[in-house]
């Protein structure tokens, strides 16, 4: 049975946060990224697949099949929000998860501070999921987890890591006396050198472009910083970069935290 106009315009709304919100709802695409969540207990709404992949998927996914409908190539490039659509469509319900005061300073929580880049932001859900970060807390204000490129970018690890949305400072106000709040920051101490071998910690990440904002800045009470090693006195390569990826940062971070412990 055919999509009809009504599905299709539904299904390509859902590239924006307005609509996916309404419904309650995120989108993936590709097959590595839906099997990874079909293997997830997050609920599917429906799946559209090709008549090949639709068969493949439902021998390996049998769960899958009473909400699996063979859509057209044709039909698939009119939802899908890929230059080249890759064989599938799905869409699930959002999880929400809350985050407990007791939970929240248990273990090691990667925090970011008003990230806004989705593509960043799903590498370093992908990157904390390898290196088996408890949870991502996020200001209210950083990328949407569930916008489609986070999601693909993220590989399916949305699925499996915990991720919060809270406001920043009234949930740190809570932590115990002493609690370890670390920061990247250019004055901080080298990140190689200092001691990090704690079972519970928040490790903050700031914006791509200007860092961990002031209010957030004041909550930190271990400065770090990752170092340049580049020659700066070479005549082909007269300066350092001026910064790292906020990805790239957060999976260095993270390699030293498991380093460390």
């Amino acid at each position: 049975m055919p999509l009809s106009s009504r599905q299709i315009k539904t299904l390509h709304a859902y590239r924006q946060k307005k609509f996916r919100r309404e419904d309650d709802v995120f989108v993936a695409e590709t097959p590595k990224v839906v099997e990874m969540l079909l293997d997830s207990p997050l609920t599917l709404r429906a799946l559209y697949a090709l008549s090949d992949y639709a068969e493949a998927v439902g021998q390996r996914f049998p769960g899958c099949r009473p909400l699996l409908q063979v859509i057209s190539e044709q039909e698939l490039e009119r939802i899908s929000g890929l230059t080249s659509p890759q064989h599938v469509f799905g869409v699930w319900a959002q999880p929400h998860r809350p985050l407990a005061p007791t939970e929240a300073f248990q273990g090691i929580s990667l925090v970011l501070d008003g990230l806004q880049d989705p593509g960043n932001l799903g590498t370093i859900i992908r990157i904390a999921d390898w290196f088996g970060i408890d949870r991502l807390i996020c200001s209210e204000d950083t990328a949407d987890a569930f916008q489609p490129k986070c999601v693909q970018a993220s590989m399916g690890a949305v699925a499996r890591l915990p991720i919060h949305y809270v406001d920043l400072v009234r949930t740190a106000a809570l932590a115990p006396d002493g609690f370890p709040f670390y920061g990247t920051f250019l004055e901080g101490e080298n990140i190689f050198e200092q001691p990090l071998a704690t079972p519970n910690a928040w490790y903050f990440i700031g914006n791509e472009s200007h860092g961990i904002r002031p209010a957030t800045a004041a909550l930190i009470n271990r400065k770090i910083h990752i170092p340049t090693f580049a020659p700066i006195t070479e005549p082909h390569r007269p300066h350092a970069a001026e910064s790292l990826n906020a990805a790239v940062a957060a999976g260095i971070l993270c390699a030293q935290i498991r380093t460390r412990k």
